[in-house]
């Protein structure tokens, strides 16, 4: 399993703060610079997951291990909120599990809280990336191996326009659905970043993004190519309208946060921080920051009527908001912590203290070896003594 790369976890935080700008009304203050949001964020989620897949692991496992962290979380925000939905507000039971129902489809077009999407899709990329990396690498040829990484690419385009929407029938009845369970339609293009990020672990060392170069370049490619090549990417609702353009964008925004984070890592480590913590805990923030973000920019809305504050208040709120809820309810709570894909910090806690204890009794035992070495030696060596004192009076 490769080690935890701090500037990894810079990118996800700085990541997953563009999602939650990405969701509000900040389009509205500049559209520009909301596109440029969109043409890369969501590629770099899946290529920062992709850059830690443990193919060591047997499938099984493996697919227990991303059920556990990516699709319970999922199924039990679902259940939270029609939960919620039944017991607090006027939604009746019957539409309630007709919603959830259609939230176990997968796709963003059938969830209320549609930023879930990302969740299912991410699991069943990951199985699909676990399968294509044990497969491939038996060529052991990376020519090959990029090749049909792109081949795969080309190929994603063809699914936007089959399965977004598409027709079945069904005992007669004819049924329009968007996009297929779990998005499945869009496997081979996220599957494609999420490879990626396999493929330049593999290459690139972490000295690659100390370039400064590297994060001017980047960043001066994106939004060049935004201002010349406008071309719109929603991946969620299948718009993806330059493979060529889009894809370039996707790589380029991922260089600059790459580039941005390891730069941040090595100069400003408070801010640093602050970041590797929001991306420790990007899964509560995405699950909680659309409804949160909302509340908090409505309300505000209605009390100013001034849509750019509405919108910084909002989108505080929708990143403070789900802290507060990781913070109280989830971190120290371990049947929280469990539902939601993680270890509680107590239980991480308690284990650290038995490995320093162990630690601990493991030097002390081999202080006392050393010292019981040392005095065998000693005694052999005053016996050595002896004896030759014995075989020269001889």
């Amino acid at each position: 399993m490769p080690k935890r790369i701090e500037y990894l976890d810079i990118a996800r935080g700085i990541g997953i703060l563009l999602v939650v700008l990405g969701h509000n009304d900040f389009g509205f203050v500049s559209s520009f610079f909301h596109q440029v949001i969109y043409s890369f964020h969501i590629p770099l989620f899946f290529f920062l997951s992709g850059y830690f897949i443990n193919t060591a692991l047997p499938f099984f496992d493996y697919f227990k291990k991303r059920f556990h962290s990516v699709l319970k979380p999922y199924l039990f925000t679902i259940f939270l909120i029609y939960f919620a939905s039944v017991s607090f507000e006027k939604m009746g039971f019957q539409t309630a599990l007709g919603r959830i129902i259609k939230s176990l489809y997968g796709t963003g077009y059938y969830i209320d809280w549609v930023a879930l999407w990302f969740l299912p899709h991410l699991f069943v990329v990951s199985l699909y990336a676990f399968i294509f990396i044990v497969l491939v690498t038996k060529l052991r040829n990376r020519w090959i191996t990029w090749g049909i990484l792109l081949l795969t690419l080309l190929v994603s385009t063809l699914f936007f326009r089959l399965f977004y929407p598409f027709s079945i029938s069904v005992l007669g009845k004819s049924y329009e659905l968007y996009g297929l369970p779990f998005s499945l339609d869009l496997i081979f293009l996220c599957g494609f970043f999420f490879l990626l990020g396999n493929e330049i672990r593999q290459v690139a060392s972490e000295k690659a993004f100390d370039n400064i170069f590297l994060l001017i370049g980047s960043g001066f490619g994106l939004i060049l190519l935004n201002i010349f090549f406008p071309y719109r990417v929603d991946i969620a609702i299948r718009v993806y309208e330059s493979l060529l353009v889009n894809t370039a964008e996707a790589i380029l925004g991922i260089l600059f946060v790459l580039g941005l984070s390891r730069q941040i890592e090595l100069r400003v480590r408070k801010l640093g921080s602050l970041f590797k913590y929001l991306g420790n805990i990007s899964l509560i923030i995405l699950l909680f920051h659309v409804p949160i973000q909302g509340f908090w920019s409505e309300k505000v809305a209605a009390v100013i009527n001034n849509l750019p504050l509405s919108i910084l208040i909002g989108f505080i709120m929708g990143v403070v908001g789900p802290v507060l809820i990781y913070e109280i309810f989830i971190r120290f709570n371990p049947v929280a912590s469990y539902w939601f894909g993680r270890k509680a910090d107590v239980f991480e806690q308690k284990e650290a203290a038995v490995n320093s204890e162990a630690q601990h009794t493991s030097s002390n035992q081999s202080s006392v070896n050393s010292e019981q070495s040392k005095q065998s030696e000693t005694l052999a060596s005053d016996r050595e003594a002896s004896a030759g004192v014995v075989n020269l009076k001889s």
